[in-house]
């Protein structure tokens, strides 16, 4: 993986430990790039990689994942916004990246991987939606094996479309915090290596054991953050594991930041559990990484695993009464067992993960 601490989990997981925030400046998934104030006026020049550096960076990452798989049987499952390619490169004539699908089947050639690739772009939820639509083709047979990708790029227009919700805290996230007020952007890639059942399947360290997808985009309200939806994804989630409420040994929430979002997340999450095993949110640290969140928080949170830990959810300091929850503040412990995982999207799409730990 590739987040603003560096190429690998090694910084990344000592400063989600410590509860670190990323650095604001010079982000490292494609290097060589100052973008300075964020909230100063912004030169497109600072934002845009060329495309070579962008395919070098892609291939830098899923190289390592893709090792241990069956190539060229590995299935390629991308999640990313797409914001970064449709609105960065227009005019941009020979330098313009194409779609994200051109950037997929880029990849998949690269890597040496025969089967067609599939770029799903679901806004927020992308590469959780692809972690998830992977796990299913495992479960149904269609691929011995699969690479999830998620990716996404710091850009001028999601950088504006946030500030213009007035969604953007100038002191960064601090998930279900009395006093927040938005989110900050990241960037990143991730891949993660997915694999069937097997004689060997017991050796795995973390499994997914089940998930599902809300899309609740019903008109003009389904672009609101809904308590219903979050409160119906992660019931079918833990369903699909076979799993009840009790067994549940910790939640990374979405932790967005943001005063809705956090409040219909913390509503939801008393409504399917009573009293609530352990919380945290990653987006404190990472930022939001928008399309590429699914597959990069969850590389993040399973190597802090196994390093031993749940990580706490910086940013957060003082707790909201109305909320009635409180994320960690300090490491925890990590224990065999499943955890969940929420990645809501923009417009409504909502994914939950049940992802098994062995320690």
């Amino acid at each position: 993986m590739r987040t603003p601490f560096g190429t690998g989990p090694a910084e990344l997981v000592r400063a989600l430990r410590e509860g670190r925030a990323a650095p604001p400046r010079g982000l490292p998934a494609f290097p060589g790039q100052d973008r300075g104030d964020l909230t100063a006026a912004m030169d497109r020049a600072d934002f845009t990689p060329s495309p070579g550096a962008l395919r070098a960076a892609l291939a830098d990452v899923a190289r390592p994942a893709h090792a241990a798989l069956p190539a060229p049987d590995a299935w390629l499952v991308v999640g990313t916004s797409g914001i970064f390619f449709l609105g960065e490169y227009v005019g941009q004539g020979p330098e313009w990246l194409g779609s994200c699908g051109d950037v997929a089947c880029d990849l998949a050639q690269d890597l040496g991987l025969e089967r067609a690739p599939l770029t799903l772009s679901t806004a927020c939820s992308s590469s959780a939606n692809a972690l998830l639509l992977a796990a299913r083709a495992l479960a149904r047979g269609e691929c011995p094996s699969a690479l999830v990708v998620g990716f996404e790029a710091l850009s001028p227009i999601a950088l504006n479309g946030f500030r213009s919700l007035m969604l953007l805290d100038p002191r960064g996230c601090r998930p279900f915090d009395r006093h927040r007020a938005g989110l900050h952007l990241g960037e990143g890639l991730a891949a993660l290596s997915l694999q069937a059942s097997s004689p060997d399947f017991r050796s795995a360290r973390a499994v997914i054991l089940g998930g599902a997808h809300v899309c609740a985009a019903m008109g003009p309200a389904g672009q609101a953050p809904d308590a219903d939806a979050m409160h119906a994804v992660m019931s079918e989630a833990l369903h699909a594991a076979q799993c009840e409420p009790r067994d549940i040994v910790a939640i990374k929430a979405h932790g967005l930041g943001s005063t809705d979002s956090d409040e219909a997340e913390a509503i939801a999450l008393h409504r399917l559990y009573g009293p609530l095993p352990s919380v945290t949110s990653l987006k404190g640290s990472l930022g939001h990484t928008l399309g590429a969140s699914g597959a990069l928080e969850t590389a993040a949170f399973l190597a802090c695993l196994e390093a031993g830990f749940v990580p706490p959810a910086a940013g957060f300091e003082e707790a909201d009464p109305a909320l009635s929850l409180a994320p960690l503040r300090a490491p925890l412990a990590a224990r065999s067992g499943p955890y969940q995982l929420n990645f809501f999207g923009f417009g409504a799409s909502y994914v939950s993960l049940i992802v098994g730990f062995e320690s």
